[in-house]
């Protein structure tokens, strides 16, 4: 009978390997589960709201952090390795505790500046009216039509901004005020051209 203490070796390595096998095999569960919960908790202080880039962006890395981890898992066990994962999943945990941190502060500037454009949204209606009126009849009948269509439109997205701001959602206001921009400004480029250019 051989001696047990032949045995031994062969139990450490095998010990070893099994050791190996699962260190390279696990997967940045508890990693994940810190960016998910920082996104939650940026996501409800509102930065996807007042800071939808930056909430975007850390949405993404989250995405490519996930599609590491499914890569590495397809590999053999001694194969995988999941440092890629972890480094995005770490960073997408920062700027994701960090928006949670700005988001209020960016919610104040939105609400400032959203209040400063409806203002100076008003006296721009009122300056493209008087604008339109005087606009020569050699312009055509049809694009000083379009023109007060224009202007009907845009006074309506001002309108629909200053609900919505009085409601409090902020970043619908903004969106109607950004429409409404862009009407005044086919209006003044018809202004400024002769004859029906910029009639679409």
């Amino acid at each position: 009978m051989r001696p047990l203490n032949h045995l031994i070796p062969v139990v450490l390595a095998g010990t070893c390997i099994l050791g190996l096998l699962s260190g390279c095999a696990k997967a940045p569960v508890e990693e994940l589960a810190r960016a998910k919960a920082a996104i939650q908790a940026a996501q409800e202080a509102e930065a996807d709201k007042y800071m939808p880039n930056n909430f975007d962006n850390v949405q993404k890395a989250l995405s490519a952090a996930d599609a590491e981890i499914a890569v590495q898992n397809e590999k053999f066990a001694l194969s995988r390795d999941y440092r890629k994962a972890k480094r995005l999943l770490s960073n997408t945990t920062e700027l994701a505790t960090q928006m949670k941190v700005d988001a209020p502060e960016a919610k104040v500037a939105m609400t400032e500046q959203v209040e400063a454009n409806l203002s100076a949204a008003r006296e721009i209606a009122e300056e493209t009216a008087v604008d339109i009126k005087k606009a020569p009849r050699s312009k055509g009948r049809d694009v000083l039509a379009q023109m007060r269509v224009d202007l009907d439109e845009a006074n309506s997205a001002i309108d629909k901004a200053a609900g919505d701001f009085d409601a409090g959602d902020i970043p619908a206001a903004a969106r109607e005020l950004e429409k409404a921009r862009r009407l005044f400004k086919k209006i003044s480029d018809r202004l400024s051209t002769g004859g029906t250019d910029g009639l679409m």
